[in-house]
């Protein structure tokens, strides 16, 4: 039974992103100083933040090769039948060992590599705090939203969200794919590329008061605005994406809607109105750039 014929597996959430760093101390200060997140702990490879009930959703890590992004599966099981049909289909996956699911702070994972060779965490029950989230500042952040991934390969990173795992195609832009796992409108966002990784990372905030003001922030800290404030045609989502440490783009994000349970995908047509209808330019994000025709 090959893929398309197979059952995909369901995604449960987006569980944290783990950020590839040279200099921890320095990126894990924008991450309370600038970002607004809150501190769990920190070793001498790892600076871990929290931005609602989950023990961590931002990795900032010296040891790591590279970025990675972590999804939920439901059951053992679902993680025993995505090793075998990823493997099957020729992804790269293997067992994380004890260490690795320690240092993640999940009882058990696949790390997989897409056609792009953007790394994949499949985790088993990722902790949650028993603590009240306190955050660093006041950016109004009410949770990790979704992740922009960058993809030289996107019809088979496509197979690999949809037909073998349970995301499910919300809207197109061009060729920009917004991928759903929940009842919002995507969590993952595939973006053609020439090269492989994550292109942002979104925090949710809680209202549109919270992006200007951020926004303002950000101005008064001289952050690069990348793109913003603006809202994104396709989800509703007003945004902000601004240039973060050693090279990420990091966004704040409110009012990323919900799918109506009758929603059909749509193709929207690669302009500069598709991505922001608002008329917010971006010229310094290519993946953004080279959408509009």
């Amino acid at each position: 039974m090959d893929a398309k014929q197979s059952t995909p597996i369901p995604l449960i959430q987006l569980c944290y992103v783990r950020l590839a760093v040279q200099h921890g101390a320095a990126a894990a200060a924008f991450a309370t100083d600038i970002l607004g997140l809150q501190r769990v702990t920190s070793d001498k490879e790892q600076f871990l933040f929290r931005s609602d009930d989950r023990y961590h959703t931002l990795c900032l890590a010296e040891d790591a090769e590279r970025s990675s992004t972590g999804v939920e599966l439901a059951s053992a099981g679902d993680l025993a039948r995505a090793a075998d049909t990823l493997k099957r289909e020729g992804f790269e996956v293997r067992q994380a060992s004890a260490e690795e699911c320690g240092r993640r702070f999940v009882r058990d994972a696949l790390i997989v590599r897409d056609a792009s060779g953007n790394e994949i965490d499949l985790v088993l029950r990722p902790a949650v705090s028993g603590r009240r989230y306190f955050p660093s500042r006041d950016a109004g952040v009410t949770g990790l939203q979704c992740v922009g991934l960058r993809s030289r390969a996107i019809k088979d990173d496509l197979r690999l969200w949809t037909a073998i795992l349970g995301a499910a195609v919300s809207d197109w832009v061009g060729d920009i794919t917004y991928l759903s796992i929940d009842r919002k409108h995507h969590r993952i966002a595939l973006y053609p590329s020439d090269q492989a990784g994550l292109l942002y990372v979104c925090y949710g905030v809680e209202s549109l008061d919270s992006i200007m003001q951020n926004h303002y922030f950000a101005q008064e800290r001289q952050i690069n605005i990348l793109h913003g404030p603006g809202r994104e045609a396709a989800s509703g989502q007003i945004f902000l994406r601004f240039a973060g440490p050693e090279g990420y783009v990091f966004s704040y994000g409110h009012g990323l809607v919900d799918l109506d349970p009758r929603h059909r995908p749509r193709q929207f047509a690669p302009a500069a109105s598709s991505l922001c209808d608002w008329g917010s330019d971006c010229s310094e994000i290519p993946e953004l750039r080279q959408a509009i025709i």
